[in-house]
């Protein structure tokens, strides 16, 4: 069967498998929490934001991200979600020599593939605690034109020194390689690292960040990138007009200044992970040390085709890592959810286990 090349939409799988419907989505990795509660509350004000054209240039929102980040707001562009951003990036570079650490987010590869980049990877490994390889990325550069880095790192969670990152970004600076860091799941982390700031003074450098995942609002695709001047404007030169709606423009300025929210949900996910991950290593299931709302299990073979199957039967969605290289279905990603449904994910895998 032809596996979903992502999270969330389990009705794929059950559909194919011809099993029940899922009741509890593991495979999917937006905040447990759901929306923050004012959006609904607020719901009925945003209803005249249809009835006009959204701002082409998203103005006021890049102007309030601007403010947060203490950046130039023409250093600021926004898209319609991460995947359009990375597509205007794709096409930027097309035709040139692409690196990606992996395994990450199948997105990359597919956008420079399908912009004729040349692909080269540097792979992450598990005896190393999935750590960022930062000798091997170096002793690869010859012919590369970007190099691309997702931090926290997706499926495994697990984020990078940031003495590393900088030296990583002051080696491509000296050879004029590009660097993009996609920091999607950065405000999951306790101290939200970042490269944030070196944007002012490296024209190298191309931070992407979503506001899906944090805000629980994935079928708004609203997210946005901070780089040069300069790259802003060939980046903005591939956008469509209107790529970004009224609707995801006003929500998002609300949503990046709810930093309780983003606090409540980070005391959230780390306390279920302090509870969650001793009881799967008991299990021998190998976890990785996320920083974030998912997680990497591993530790017995071939999980995408034995536990992943099982969960769904017992209508329990998961996610596969047959499209993420070098994992080729060993692991299952799984996310985060709210106490009740870690529980019930937690007597379920105590069941497969039992089987094994």
């Amino acid at each position: 069967m032809k596996w979903p090349a992502h999270g969330a939409n389990p009705h794929y799988l059950t559909d194919a498998l011809q099993l029940p419907k899922v009741t509890h989505d593991f495979s999917v990795n937006v905040n447990p929490l759901g929306p923050p509660y004012w959006l609904q509350e607020k719901w009925g004000d945003y209803f005249e934001l249809m009835t006009n054209y959204p701002d082409p240039e998203a103005g006021a929102l890049r102007h309030a991200i601007a403010n947060q980040e203490s950046i130039p707001a023409e250093q600021v562009l926004v898209g319609n979600g991460a995947s359009e951003l990375l597509t205007l990036i794709g096409r930027e570079f097309a035709g040139k020599g692409v690196l990606i650490v992996e395994p990450t987010f199948s997105e990359y590869r597919m956008i420079a593939e399908m912009n004729n980049c040349i692909v080269d990877s540097v792979f992450l490994t598990e005896t190393e605690g999935w750590a960022l390889p930062l000798e091997r990325i170096k002793s690869k550069l010859t012919g590369v034109d970007l190099v691309i880095v997702c931090n926290p790192n997706n499926p495994t969670g697990v984020s990078y020194e940031q003495n590393v990152l900088i030296e990583l970004l002051n080696e491509l600076e000296r050879k004029r390689i590009s660097l993009v860091i996609d920091e999607a799941f950065y405000d999951f982390v306790q101290d939200e690292p970042s490269l944030m700031q070196r944007v002012n003074t490296s024209s190298q450098l191309i931070i992407l960040r979503s506001l899906t995942k944090m805000y629980a609002i994935p079928g708004l695709r609203i997210g946005y990138l901070v780089t040069s001047e300069a790259m802003v404007r060939k980046l903005a030169s591939h956008q469509p007009t209107w790529s970004v709606n009224a609707l995801a423009q006003e929500i998002a300025g609300s949503c990046i200044n709810d930093h309780s929210y983003r606090q409540r949900t980070r005391e959230l996910i780390q306390s279920e992970k302090e509870r969650i991950f001793p009881r799967l290593q008991e299990l021998s299931f190998t976890v990785s040390e996320s920083d974030v709302n998912y997680y990497l299990l591993g530790g017995y073979p071939s999980l995408s085709d034995t536990l992943l199957p099982y969960l769904l039967k017992n209508r329990v969605a998961i996610r596969h890592t047959l499209n993420f290289p070098g994992l080729n279905g060993d692991y299952v990603r799984l996310a985060i959810r709210t106490k009740k449904e870690n529980d019930i994910l937690l007597e379920l895998i105590e069941r497969w286990v039992q089987t094994c």
